[in-house]
C-alpha cells in the first residue's frame, strides 16, 4: 500500500463547502510541475556532461532543453486528467456520504455533488494542457528526427524562420510513426478535455476518463518501445508502466489537490477506496518497468556503468522507497503524523521519479533498439520479433511460443481476481459452482495460448495461423469466460455502495442495464456484430493494418474478444441480461450466424486474390503459389472449425432450455403446494362456467 487512512474525524468536523478552493486546487499541481521540470533539467545536464554520446540523436539546443519542459507539462496534464477524473468517477462519496439521512439508499446518483465538479474541471484543464503539450511535441520531434539546428537571427537582427532541409518540422514529424502517435494522443486528450470540462455528472466524467486512459495507453507506442528489438513486449510493457504511473501518481495528486474541499470523513472514504488502486499500481509499475529494463539492459553491470542504467537504478530505488514508505506510514499513522504531510512527501518523491523518466526517454539504452530492415533481418524488423524457424504444423501450434508478457499478466490477473472472489464468497458461507471456476480458468489459459503460443508466433507471417488465432479469440476464449458468470460473481463478492456513488460493481451493472446494452444484447444484433466483423475486417485495409501496426493488432484482439463475448453471452450466458430472450430466437441466431461464418470461409477459399498481399510479399518468405495455398488453408480452417462451436453452442442451448423448463415446472409445483393448487381450481371453475354458458 502506498497511501494511508487519515485519522478519524471529530464529530463536529465541518464538510468543506462545494465549489470553493478553486485557486488552491491549482497550487499543488503547479508546484509538482515545477519540481518535475527542475529534476528533469538537472538530470539531463548531469547525463550530457557525463556522456554526451548518450543523446538519442543530435538536436538543437531548443529541442534538447525545451523538450523536457514540454514533456513535464505533458506528463502533469496526463496525471491530472486521469487521476482527477478517476477520483471523481470511482473514489468520491456520493450524496449519501454528505447527507446522512440518505446513508441507506441503494440508488446511485450521477449528478455532481461536493468536490466532484471542481475536480472534474481540474481534470479537464489537465487534459487540455496534455493536448496542447502533445501538440507542441510534434514539431519538436520533427526537429529532433532531422538532427538540425535552428538558425536564430535574420539579416536585420530579428528572429528568422527555421530552415529545415527536406521539409518543415511538421511534415517531417507527421511522416513518422511517432508523430502520428502524438497526433492521436492530441485527439484523445482533447476529447477527454471536452467531456470533463462540460460534464455535469459522473457519466460524462467517465467518458472523459476512458479517453484519458486510451491516450495513456497509446503513449506506449512512443519512445524507445516504438522501435525495440522485441517490439510487442516493449510496447506493451511501457503501456502497462504508464497505466500504473497515472493511476498512482495522478490519484495521489488529485486527492492532495482536493483536500481543501473534503471533510475529514469524506477524505477517509476517498483514501480507503484509493488504497487498492494504489497497490494495483505498485505491482503494475514494477512489472512494466521490469519488462522494459530487461529489453534494454542485457547485463547487470550496465546498471552502474551506463547513464541509462544509472537512471533506471535511481528510479527503481525511489519506487521501492515509495512503496516501503507508504506501508510504514500506514502502520504508524497517529496523531503526530498527518495524512497531508506523508502524502506531500510521497508526492515530492513521485515528482522526482517522473523527472528522471523524462530524461530516461531521451537517453540511449545500452542495447540497440533498432533493426535494419535488410537481409535476414527484414522479417524481424517488420514483425517486431523473430518468428519461429520450425515449419508450421498442427504440433507447432502447441510447441512454438513467443511470450506476450503483458497478455500473460492480464490472464493471471483475471484468474487471480476470479479465484479471490470465490474465496471471499466461501469464507462467508456462500457457495459457488466449481465448474464455473474451471471454465473461467480454462478461458484464461486459452488466452495465454492464443496470444503467446503458436497462433501468435506464426500469426504475423501466415494467414492460416492467423485464422487459428482469430477463431480462438471469437469461439474458444469468450464461451469459457461467459460460462464462468463473472458479473454475477462480482455482484455477490463486492459489497454495494450505500452512499449513492458508483464503484466498479455499480459501473458494471449500470453498463449492463444501459440503453446501449439493451440494443446490442438482442440475438440479431449480436449475430450482426459477429458476422459483420468478418466482412469489415478481412475485405478492408483493416486486416493488413493489424499485421503491420502493433496498435492495429491490439485492437483486433480486443475487438474479436468483445464480439465473441457478446455473442456467447447472448446465447449461452449465465449472467443476467437486460431482457429475457426467447430460446427459439437464440437457436435461429446461432444457426444463421455460424452458417454465414462457414460460407465466409468458403468465400476465402475460393478467392482469386490475396488478402493483405502487400504485407505478405514484403516479408519475402513465400512465393505467390505458396501464399495462395496458405490462404486456402486458412479459409478451410474458418469453414471447418466453425462446425464444432456450432454443435457445442447448440448442445448448451438445448440443455439451458430444458433446465429452464424444469425449473419453471418446479416453481409451479411449489406454488401449487403453497396455495393448495388455487390457480388450477380457478381455471377449472372458469371451464365449468364456459360449459354452463353453452348449455
Amino acid at each position: 500500500m502506498t497511501v494511508t487512512t487519515p485519522p478519524p474525524a471529530t464529530p463536529d468536523a465541518p464538510a468543506a463547502p462545494p465549489g470553493r478552493g478553486g485557486p488552491r486546487l491549482l497550487l499543488l499541481p503547479l508546484l509538482a510541475g515545477a519540481l518535475i521540470v527542475v529534476v528533469a533539467l538537472v538530470a539531463l545536464a548531469a547525463t550530457l556532461s557525463a556522456a554526451p554520446a548518450t543523446a538519442l540523436v543530435p538536436a538543437p539546443a531548443l529541442v534538447t532543453w525545451g523538450t523536457p519542459v514540454i514533456r513535464a507539462a505533458h506528463h502533469l496534464g496526463m496525471l491530472l486528467a486521469v487521476g482527477a477524473a478517476g477520483t471523481v468517477v470511482l473514489l468520491l462519496p456520493g450524496p449519501g456520504g454528505r447527507l446522512r439521512e440518505h446513508h441507506a439508499s441503494d440508488r446511485t446518483s450521477t449528478r455532481f455533488v461536493g468536490a466532484a465538479r471542481p475536480l472534474a474541471r481540474l481534470a479537464g484543464s489537465g487534459a487540455l494542457l496534455w493536448a496542447l503539450a502533445s501538440l507542441t511535441l510534434i514539431p519538436l520531434g520533427g526537429l529532433e528526427a532531422l538532427g538540425t539546428a535552428l538558425t536564430l537571427g535574420g539579416p536585420t537582427g530579428g528572429p528568422a524562420a527555421p530552415t529545415v532541409p527536406g521539409g518543415g518540422p511538421w511534415e517531417v514529424a507527421l511522416d513518422t510513426d511517432l508523430g502520428r502517435i502524438r497526433l492521436g494522443v492530441v485527439v484523445l486528450a482533447a476529447l477527454a478535455a471536452l467531456f470533463l470540462l462540460t460534464a455535469r455528472g459522473t457519466v460524462a466524467a467517465c467518458w472523459g476518463l476512458v479517453f484519458g486512459v486510451l491516450g495513456t495507453l497509446s503513449l506506449g507506442l512512443a519512445g524507445h518501445a516504438g522501435s525495440s528489438l522485441e517490439h510487442i513486449n516493449a510496447v506493451n510493457g511501457l503501456a502497462l508502466h504508464l497505466l500504473g504511473v497515472v493511476t498512482w501518481c495522478g490519484g495521489l495528486l488529485a486527492i492532495l489537490s482536493a483536500r481543501p474541499l473534503l471533510s475529514s470523513d469524506d477524505l477517509a472514504v476517498v483514501v480507503r477506496r484509493f488504497s487498492p488502486w494504489a497497490l494495483f499500481s505498485v505491482v503494475v509499475i514494477a512489472l512494466g518497468g521490469l519488462i522494459s529494463a530487461v529489453l534494454r539492459i542485457d547485463a547487470p553491470a550496465q546498471l552502474v556503468t551506463t547513464p541509462y542504467g544509472l537512471l533506471v537504478l535511481a528510479k527503481t530505488l525511489l519506487l521501492v522507497a515509495l512503496a516501503v514508505l507508504g506501508a510504514l506510514q500506514r502502520r504508524r499513522l497517529g496523531d503526530a503524523l498527518r495524512f497531508r504531510h506523508l502524502a506531500l512527501t510521497e508526492g515530492a518523491l513521485m515528482a522526482v521519479v517522473i523527472g528522471l523518466s523524462i530524461v530516461l526517454a531521451r537517453t540511449a539504452p545500452p542495447v540497440p533498439q533498432t533493426v535494419p530492415a535488410v537481409g535476414d533481418l527484414r522479417v524481424m524488423a517488420l514483425v517486431g520479433f523473430a518468428p519461429p524457424s520450425a515449419p508450421f504444423s498442427l504440433a507447432a501450434l502447441f510447441t512454438q511460443w513467443h511470450l506476450d508478457a503483458v497478455a500473460l499478466l492480464i490472464a493471471l490477473g483475471m484468474a487471480a481476481a476470479y479465484v479471490a472472489g470465490v474465496v471471499r464468497l466461501r469464507r462467508r458461507g456462500d457457495s459457488w459452482p466449481a465448474v464455473r471456476v474451471v471454465v473461467w480458468l480454462l478461458g484464461c489459459l486459452a488466452l495465454v495460448w492464443v496470444t503467446s503460443g503458436g497462433p501468435a508466433a506464426y500469426g504475423h507471417t501466415r494467414f492460416d495461423a492467423h485464422m487459428v488465432q482469430h477463431m480462438a479469440l471469437m469461439m474458444i476464449v469468450p464461451p469459457l469466460w461467459v460460462r464462468g458468470a463473472p458479473v454475477t460473481l462480482l455482484t455477490r463478492a463486492v459489497a454495494p455502495r450505500r452512499d449513492g456513488s458508483r464503484g466498479l460493481r455499480e459501473w458494471v451493472l449500470a453498463g449492463m442495464h444501459s440503453g446501449y446494452a439493451r440494443v446490442v444484447s438482442t440475438p440479431p444484433m449480436a449475430g450482426l456484430f459477429f458476422a459483420g466483423s468478418l466482412v469489415a475486417f478481412y475485405f478492408t485495409p483493416l486486416f493488413e493494418l493489424s499485421l503491420a501496426a502493433h496498435l492495429g493488432h491490439v485492437l483486433m484482439v480486443v475487438h474479436f474478444l468483445l464480439v465473441g463475448y457478446l455473442f456467447a453471452w447472448v446465447l449461452i450466458g449465465l449472467d443476467p441480461s437486460p431482457r429475457e430472450i426467447n430460446p427459439v430466437m437464440k437457436l435461429v441466431t446461432l444457426l444463421v450466424t455460424l452458417s454465414f461464418h462457414a460460407f465466409f470461409g468458403v468465400a476465402v477459399v475460393s478467392a482469386v486474390f490475396l488478402l493483405a498481399e502487400d504485407w505478405y510479399r514484403s516479408l519475402g518468405m513465400y512465393t505467390s503459389e505458396q501464399l495462395a495455398l496458405i490462404q486456402e488453408r486458412g479459409g478451410s480452417i474458418m469453414w471447418g472449425v466453425s462446425e464444432v462451436p456450432t454443435l457445442v453452442y447448440a448442445i448448451v442451448l438445448a440443455w439451458m432450455w430444458t433446465s429452464s423448463d424444469e425449473r419453471r415446472a418446479k416453481q409451479w409445483d411449489r406454488k401449487a403446494d403453497r396455495d393448495g393448487e388455487a390457480e388450477l381450481e380457478a381455471y377449472n371453475r372458469y371451464l365449468a362456467g364456459l360449459r354452463d354458458q353453452d348449455r
